[in-house]
């Protein structure tokens, strides 16, 4: 079962699309409406693959306990003028009971990420969409979804500048995770993205 939600956390955001048939819920807006055109005036530099791969988490960057789950994976451009470099590594966090999941993706400009934001945003329209409270991010929302008895996932999701980022956790069980554990390596993440476009070394760690 670990090995299946380990492919299920790296390829959650691909994956979403397909599985929300099967799912209900309501939707409702971000935590600030006109956030999408509000200036980024921290998002000073476009991030790299090397940069992404900075920003992702590693062992000493996590809460203590939590072990890897399957290997760092790392893209450069998608060949399309869009993508920069995406990036993602999972997490089994025992405390949770569940494996967490950091992915990332950097563009070109914000008007990109924005509007890859906007896309994942309304893929995720048929889960429980509600706000996040994460810090200094141009814009954020959580999504839970179930399928059946056996899988639940609930995610936290931001743009910064012109990167899209998120956090999810995928747990076993017939309810899904309470966002707010969340809440604080989502963070920690929003960190350090922000340190890489600040032209700093990212070294924010989970509380």
């Amino acid at each position: 079962m670990r090995a299946k939600m380990t492919v299920q956390v790296l390829c959650l955001v691909g994956a979403v699309i397909s599985l929300f048939g099967c799912v209900s819920g309501s939707s409702a807006e971000e935590h600030g409406p006109t956030q999408d055109d509000a200036p980024s005036p921290q998002a000073t530099r476009v991030l790299s693959k090397e940069h992404v791969q900075a920003v992702l988490p590693d062992l000493d960057d996590v809460p203590p306990g939590w072990e890897k789950s399957g290997t760092l994976r790392l893209q450069g451009a998608d060949g399309k003028g869009d993508i920069l470099a995406s990036g993602t590594q999972g997490y089994v966090a025992t405390d949770l009971e569940g494996v967490v999941g950091f992915g990332v993706q950097s563009f070109q400009d914000r008007a990109q990420a924005i509007g890859r934001y906007t896309e994942k945003k309304s893929q995720m329209a048929t889960a429980q969409i509600g706000p996040a409270q994460i810090p200094d991010v141009d814009a954020a929302f959580t999504a839970s979804y179930c399928i059946g008895e056996n899988y639940c996932s609930t995610s936290i999701n931001i743009r910064l500048g012109s990167v899209y980022a998120y956090v999810n956790i995928n747990t076993d069980g017939s309810a899904v995770a309470d966002a707010k554990i969340l809440n604080s390596v989502t963070r920690m993440f929003a960190q350090r993205i922000q340190q890489a476009q600040r032209g700093q070394s990212p070294s924010a760690k989970a509380a």
